[in-house]
């Protein structure tokens, strides 16, 4: 059996616990962070001003250095210029001017002996390949490698120069680095060399054993090194590599960090110039030699942080109990109304559940409420402007409107329509699917751009593809000023249409007007004045009020007789390209007078009409040959002159044309041959095609047009080209005059003449001898 005290802390939830945790970052956190900081802060406060002086002290020892190397250069130039190193030893006898040579000897162990950071000093002579030395005397480099390390010396533009690579001359031992002069100092033509090389460990280098110090060549080369940085080349490597990454005089100004076996070495360095080249002293200490002071009172604090937090966490304990409390109280009181089905996890979550249930039903009801409102004022408005709430009063119409969120009282109200032209050939073909989209997109820009300027706008779409507008327009000062602003507003329709989705449309505007009941009265005045735009492509703004009240547009336009009566010809004729030139006239002039969309429908309608009577009285059915199709309910949805070309072609001519081909094709086929055979049998004679006609018991005009549509041409230039290519065979094949050739294919030599130039450019007597030469 459990202890109580484990029992309630069973039942303590998700919020008790977090309630806990919260308390004890709250409380530890701080001295946690604080105590972080101090010592970290501490640390590199330390580190800092380390820093800082190990950077002064590299100064000095950076300067020190190049005093050490200022005075031996400065005392080796002393000693070169002196006589006793003369042009002539580059010829002297070493081995037979003895007492010379001595001298040449004690001089060079006077310069070595002259400072500790002298190792060894050679005198080499190129001319004779000799080096003298001290321990030595004079010798002969007859080693070829050593022999071109040191003829190289001579090869170098500075009369005084620094070398790291050049060993010392019978395996003497000791550095590579020396100092080279030439002699004669600053002589136009050197004749040999004093070589120095120094001793790395009598460089003035820092002294504390925890240090890594090296002096470095512009090359990266190590002239000197304390002890520790012998014993670290890898920290050696990581100083090089930092020193190659960074810049000529790009050094980090506050030093830099190098891992040193799991420690850090803080790095300062210092470049300067000698001898021509930059050199670089770098100086390093590893952080725990710099931090190790702090350790004693580094566990101080650390003891009295563990204090810290153990009282903390008692505090928390008790802080989480008060916190609680008012929590368990509404447990319990909540339990207490109804119990919970499980137990409790999270104490606020099942608070906020049980909370929610109350709010859920009120709002649920008064969000479907929200969402249902416009819906509803939609249905209305749309019921309001098709006339199926005329029964309603002015007030009545006000108090519906103002229930949906809609204020009408001392406003003004219009209406627009709406109906967009075909797209240009430039934007098709598209798909019905791309239509609607594009019928969308107006309505939402014709939407958005209402907005701006009403207080309200109702969007309607109608069945026959336009759409419309109901505005609800702040007062105007003036009708005038009323009237105008819709007018622009119409305009920036018109833009916002033409601009964005390049469409062109017609707009017509009707009101505004004072009573809301008028509204439907407008729309459908606008929607009536839609049929007066004028039949082109182009974007046009009407006044519906203004169009509908001239009676006299309906004068303006005179049916084209005469243009109806070709097209019908050429129909009979079965010629359908000069049936649609006709055609083509006939819209024109329908157009010419600036005649109204229905105008032109009510003309081409009557011009269909005609053409079903004339296909009747040449024994055509228009049913059979339209195969019932609705037309005139297909022509009355057209919008644009291209469209009704291109559907009376395609519906009404073109259908007719081919009825015409089939009706004759069995008959009228073997008479042409029968015209084709004669007239190949007599073609030098006069054979009118009225003859021809009246023997076969056919009229002359469905003669004409079937032999056109069957040979493409008609009946006379047909037997014109028979006659001029049988003579141009006769041009070519015999010697006959040009007179015998005309009565040989039955014209006179003039016309002969005349028809032959006109067809092929030259006349009969060039065409002869063209072909002769050729």
């Amino acid at each position: 059996m459990r202890h109580p005290w484990m029992k309630q802390f069973a039942e303590k939830g998700v919020f008790y616990w977090q309630s806990m945790v919260l308390a004890v970052l709250l409380t530890s956190l701080p001295i946690t962070v604080i105590s972080a900081a101090y010592l970290y802060f501490g640390n590199q406060h330390l580190v800092k001003q380390f820093q800082l002086k190990n950077e002064e002290a590299l100064m000095d020892a950076a300067k020190q250095i190049d005093n050490q190397f200022g005075q031996l250069i400065q005392y080796a130039v002393q000693m070169v210029v002196k006589p006793h190193f003369k042009p002539t030893l580059s010829d002297m006898d070493f081995a037979n001017r003895f007492e010379e040579t001595n001298q040449l000897l004690d001089m060079l162990s006077l310069v070595q002996n002259a400072d500790p950071l002298i190792d060894q000093v050679y005198l080499y002579v190129d001319k004779q390949a000799k080096v003298l030395q001290t321990s030595l005397g004079a010798r002969t480099l007859e080693d070829t490698v050593e022999l071109k390390q040191w003829q190289a010396l001579m090869d170098a533009d500075a009369g005084i120069f620094w070398t790291h690579q050049l060993d010392t001359p019978f395996q003497q031992g000791g550095s590579t680095h020396a100092i080279v002069m030439k002699l004669p100092y600053n002589g136009a033509t050197p004749y040999g060399a004093i070589v120095i090389y120094l001793n790395p460990s009598k460089l003035h280098l820092f002294t504390d054993t925890d240090k890594v110090a090296v002096l470095l060549d512009s090359e990266g080369h190590v002239i000197g090194q304390s002890e520790r940085a012998a014993q670290s080349p890898e920290a050696l490597d990581a100083i090089r590599s930092e020193l190659s990454e960074a810049e000529e005089g790009s050094l980090p100004p506050e030093g830099w960090e190098v891992p040193l076996n799991g420690d850090t070495l803080l790095v300062n360095a210092v470049t300067f110039e000698k001898l021509g080249s930059g050199w670089t002293f770098v100086s390093g200490t590893p952080r725990s030699v710099i931090t190790a002071p702090t350790k004693a009172y580094t566990h101080i604090i650390l003891i009295c942080f563990s204090v810290v937090l153990v009282a903390a966490l008692v505090l928390s304990w008790y802080a989480t109990r008060r916190i609680y409390n008012p929590i368990r109280r509404v447990m319990d009181m909540l339990a207490s109304w109804r119990k919970p089905d499980a137990a409790v996890r999270n104490e606020l979550d099942y608070i906020e559940h049980e909370w929610k249930q109350y709010r859920f039903a009120n709002e649920s009801l008064q969000s479907r409420l929200n969402q249902s409102v416009p819906a509803l004022r939609e249905a209305f408005i749309n019921r309001f402007v098709t006339g199926q709430a005329t029964h309603l009063t002015e007030a009545e119409l006000t108090s519906k409107l103002h229930n949906f969120g809609v204020d009408i009282e001392g406003k003004r109200f219009a209406a627009v329509v709406f109906r967009q032209h075909p797209l240009g050939e430039e934007r098709t073909p598209l798909s019905d699917k791309d239509d609607d989209l594009l019928a969308y997109a107006a309505i939402n820009a014709v939407e958005e751009l209402s907005e701006d300027v009403s207080d309200f706008a109702h969007t309607l779409a109608f069945d026959d593809g336009s759409f419309g507008v109901v505005l609800i327009l702040p007062q105007p000062a003036s009708e005038t000023e009323g009237r105008e602003s819709l007018r622009r507003l119409c305009r920036q329709y018109e833009r916002a249409l033409r601009d964005v989705l390049r469409l062109k449309a017609t707009i017509v505007m009707s009101g505004p007007t004072e009573r809301w009941t008028d509204v439907p009265y407008a729309l459908e005045q606008a929607r009536r004045a839609l049929r007066y735009r004028v039949f082109d492509a182009a974007s046009q703004l009407l006044e519906a009020e203004q169009v509908l009240s001239q009676p006299e547009l309906v004068d303006r336009v005179q049916f084209p007789i005469e243009l109806e009566q070709d097209l019908i010809h050429a129909l009979n004729m079965g010629l359908e390209d000069e049936a649609m030139k006709g055609l083509e006239r006939f819209v024109a002039a329908m157009q010419a007078g600036g005649a109204a969309e229905w105008l032109v429908h009510q003309g081409l309608m009557r011009l269909m009409g005609n053409i079903h009577r004339a296909m009747l009285q040449a024994g055509h059915n228009p049913y059979a040959v339209y195969d019932g199709a609705r037309l005139y309910e297909e022509l009355s949805a057209l919008r644009d002159t291209k469209a009704c070309l291109d559907w009376f072609q395609s519906k009404i001519i073109r259908p007719y044309i081919d009825s015409l081909t089939k009706s004759y094709n069995t008959t009228m086929k073997q008479l042409v041959e029968d015209v084709l055979a004669r007239i190949e049998d007599n073609f030098m004679n006069e054979l009118s095609l009225e003859t021809i006609a009246v023997e076969a018991g056919v009229s002359t005009s469905q003669l004409s047009r079937a032999f056109k549509q069957m040979i493409g041409s008609n009946y006379v230039d047909y037997v014109t080209a028979l006659k001029i290519n049988r003579a141009k065979e006769m041009l070519v094949k015999t010697d006959m005059m040009m007179n015998e050739i005309a009565e040989a294919i039955g014209y006179q030599p003039s016309y002969f003449n005349r028809t032959f130039k006109k067809l092929e450019g030259i006349t009969p007597g060039q065409y002869r001898q063209r072909h002769e030469q050729a």
